[in-house]
């Protein structure tokens, strides 16, 4: 039998051998075991990182926590032995191996604890006392799977107190392996927990390219993408075989240009995190806020990292629990102690506490030792025990057969310490997945220490954090640093992306629309003809604001248009009551008639702007009215000047000539149709070829009330002022034929006040085109205009008709045929003689 054992332990040592010969310079040529197996009737077995790789350096060195754990597994053991509690007439043994945290050397050492191969080679045939009947073990995610792969085979219990990939949750591929740690899956839940409150929503996330980085950075991905936290930087790459550390300089510098990514999650073991950290030393990656895994959470080999690098990091640890007896223990365990533990010397060694040390060390104990994770493996022992106790109990056979031993200790379920439940789901995790939350804070001469600052559970989700801590954060902060590349859109703005889906910037909301909430969510329209407020939060019905009758404005206008068509209603009378007068025929009266006419209607302006609501049709309207009887007020104006311009060049002796085309009143009258019907024709092509349209402008009081102000715009200034340009240029014309025909014989002297007219028109525009533009605000405009209209058209009448009342009802005497015979006798005489001169 012992024979078949021996080919069998061979061919599996061959096959773990197959690809390269190990090298174990510093980690031993041979294996060394500790173990206390005397007078035992139960063993257990224990794999142990005791010391790692330290590529820096390309030497093993040893392990602080994996020598803690070593220590846990003997307390448990021997506390179990001495304790009433537990096991009755069995004494517990153990067997514990360094994987040196490598994987070929842990699986030799699970074959060599499940085989019964003891330390010394001989072969135990009749005797199965060196086969250990459950494993704590290994760290490791990646060591463990392979032990689990050979334990798996015989259905050996193995319980991992450090591993958490989320891999072994698959119990088909790994039926007997349990865990006292929360799988990476809790933990990735409390990282992204963390950010979240936070508020950071821009992070990077590094992870090392093995069965521990590979499970982590994909659940935790996974999660952050679920509550749409962004990603700047996210590498995965092998940090173990980046001898040169080309990659992890191209990561270093990636996350460097990242300036709004603050926070950076490192997914890796201890040892691959360490180099990559001292990495960002040497490129002097400062102020960046790291979250640390587990595996590196409360690790001493950050402090002798720069703080402007790591200071403020955060750590994710499971639950730190402090038990007084095992702390003791450690404490009572000196340089001067005798200890069968043979990796404790290499300790002693560091502290230079050694056989020959000249220092005093007594003062030096192993309580110094970083205090990581020896709850869990505490726990997994007790676990074994009590699941063999179970076992005993309905089996009385002997030895303990480990594939029945596996169902008793996955169902175990007992209060361990700190009163932390202890059991096992359906997958082997922990029923309950508590985590304390640890932070990197600078104490004095600038020296780093962890401090644990909050509690977390899957159970609330909820962070809890330690009332008297304060948190450090990077850059020696007392506040969070903000890490987004998207703003919190506060009420009133939209997100808006302009890098990628993930990122955006805060944009207001357009006008009438509106965003109420904070968020990122589209903003929504104003229905029903309300108006967003000033900070586009609330739709508000708005009050339109135009000119009103009942306004300030409006009455004014109303006024001044009443009074001066009164006026122009008395002159209307006057001359048709006094029609066969030379005063009234002098001047045209048809004409004169057809031009107070016009007036009437240009001081009914105001009926045209005094409105509610502004449409499109209406301002060509508008253009349309201005122009028209404006036209004829001042192109009957134009016809008078030129007839009588006309009339005393042809003849001095004052008489009309038969050769005289303007002497009749069929052409004056087409004269002014055409000037007028030009204008027309002028306004409706303009209007149709250059687009109006209804614009407004609104104004939000302090009490959040809406003003809003419908107007002509498009083009309609341009071609008002087109209007405005035409009539003006008939004015002009008209001034400067009145102005020739200022000493014509007529008794009132129409040529004169004609050219006076004239001039006060065109002032009264040119000075309207200065107020129309700097008008405040485009209610005003409106008013402008009617007020420049009425003031142009009543100066207007007043010169043009004033004198030509005066003499009706003041001064008849002058109003005859024979006065104006002597007035154009006068004119006659004083022209021939300056034309003999």
């Amino acid at each position: 039998m012992c024979r078949n054992y021996n080919i069998i332990f061979s061919l599996l040592l061959l096959i773990t051998k197959s690809s390269a010969d190990w090298d174990w310079i510093g980690c031993y040529n041979e294996s060394k075991e500790l173990y206390d197996t005397e007078n035992t009737t139960v063993i257990i077995g224990g794999i142990f990182p005791i010391h790692f790789w330290d590529q820096e350096n390309k030497k093993y060195v040893l392990n602080k926590p994996g020598l803690l754990w070593v220590e846990a597994m003997i307390f448990a053991i021997n506390e179990i032995n001495h304790s009433s509690s537990f096991l009755q007439k069995t004494k517990v043994g153990y067997r514990i191996h360094d994987s040196c945290n490598d994987i070929k050397k842990a699986m030799k050492s699970a074959l060599e604890l499940t085989q019964g191969f003891p330390p010394d080679g001989k072969c135990p045939c009749n005797s199965s006392i060196s086969k250990v009947v459950a494993v704590v073990g290994d760290a490791a995610s990646a060591t463990s799977a392979k032990v689990a792969a050979i334990l798996s085979s015989t259905v050996t219990t193995q319980i991992s107190y450090s591993a958490t990939s989320t891999d072994f949750n698959a119990k088909q591929a790994y039926p007997s392996f349990l865990r006292t740690i929360p799988p990476d899956n809790m933990q990735a839940l409390l990282i992204v927990d963390l950010i979240i409150h936070n508020k950071w929503t821009y992070v990077s996330l590094i992870a090392c390219d093995d069965e521990y980085g590979r499970v982590g950075f994909s659940e935790l991905l996974q999660i952050l993408k679920e509550v749409e936290v962004c990603i700047a930087v996210q590498e995965i790459y092998d940090v173990k075989s980046d001898v040169s550390d080309l990659l992890t300089i191209k990561v270093i510098e990636k996350i460097i240009q990242e300036e709004n990514a603050n926070v950076i999650v490192l997914w890796c073991q201890r040892p691959e995190a360490i180099r990559v950290l001292k990495k960002a030393e040497s490129l002097r990656l400062h102020n960046k806020t790291w979250i640390a895994t587990e595996t590196y959470g409360m690790s001493e080999n950050i402090y002798d990292i720069d703080p402007n690098v790591v200071r403020g990091m955060f750590g994710i640890v499971p639950s730190q629990v402090l038990y007084e007896p095992f702390e003791t223990m450690l404490k009572s365990i000196t340089p001067n102690t005798v200890n069968r533990n043979p990796w404790i010397q290499e300790y002693w060694r560091e502290k230079s506490c050694d056989k020959g040390s000249t220092i005093n060390c007594s003062s030096i104990n192993l309580s110094e030792l970083p205090k990581s994770k020896y709850a869990e493996v505490i726990h997994a022992v007790k676990s074994i025990i009590i699941g063999i106790q179970s076992y005993q109990k309905l089996n009385n056979t002997e030895p303990i057969k480990p594939k029945l031993l596996f169902p008793y200790v996955k169902n175990v379920s007992f209060t361990g310490l700190n009163n932390l439940t202890v059991s096992y789901d359906e997958q082997g995790n922990p029923v309950v997945a508590s985590y304390s939350i640890t932070n990197l804070k600078q104490i004095k001469n600038r020296k780093l220490k962890w401090q644990v600052i909050g509690s977390w559970n899957d159970k609330s989700r909820g962070i809890v954090l330690t009332s008297d801590s304060e948190i450090d954060y990077a850059g020696g902060s007392l506040k969070a640093p903000v890490s987004s590349c998207k703003e919190i859109c506060k009420p009133g703005f939209f997100a808006f992306s302009f890098q990628s889906s993930c990122c955006w910037k805060c944009v207001k909301c357009a006008n009438d629309s509106i965003q109420p909430k904070y968020g990122k969510s589209n903003c929504t329209p104003c229905t029903e003809n309300k108006r967003s407020n000033i900070n586009r939060t609330v739709c508000i019905q708005p009050e339109n604001l135009y000119m009103k009758a009942n306004s300030k404005e409006g009455v004014l206008l109303i006024t001044f248009s009443t009074i001066g068509f009164i006026f122009v209603l008395l002159a209307i009378w006057t001359f048709y009551k006094y029609k066969d007068t030379f005063v009234v025929k002098a001047s045209n009266r048809n004409l004169t008639l057809l031009q107070l006419v016009s007036i009437l209607f240009i001081l009914l302006l105001p009926l045209v702007y005094i409105h509610k609501e502004t449409e499109v049709y209406k301002c060509g309207g508008q253009l349309f009215y201005f122009v028209c009887f404006n036209s004829i007020a001042i192109s009957v104006n134009f016809t008078k000047a030129d007839r009588l311009l006309r009339i005393f060049k042809k003849s001095k002796s004052g008489r009309l000539t038969k050769c005289s085309i303007l002497k009749t009143n069929k052409v004056q009258f087409l004269t002014v149709a055409a000037l007028t019907f030009i204008g027309i024709v002028l306004s409706l092509v303009s209007f149709f070829s250059f687009p109006v349209q209804v614009s407004y402008t609104q104004k939000t009081l302090e009490n959040d009330k809406i003003l809003v102000v419908y107007y002509c715009g498009g083009y309609y200034d341009s071609i008002l002022f087109l209007m405005i340009g035409y009539v003006s240029l008939i004015a002009l014309v008209c001034g400067v034929y009145a102005f020739k025909a200022r000493n014509i014989p007529e008794i009132y002297n129409e040529a004169r006040l004609t050219s006076l007219a004239m001039f006060v028109f065109l002032l009264s525009w040119l000075i309207f085109i200065p107020l129309y533009l700097s008008a405040n605000g485009e209610q005003q405009k409106p008013e402008i205009l009617c007020f420049v209209s009425f003031i142009s058209v009543i100066c207007f009448f007043l010169i043009m008709y004033a004198p030509k009342l005066y003499i009706v009802f003041f001064k008849a005497k002058e109003n005859t045929r024979g006065r104006f015979k002597v007035k154009i006798a006068e004119f006659t005489k004083i022209s021939n003689e300056f034309d003999r001169l």
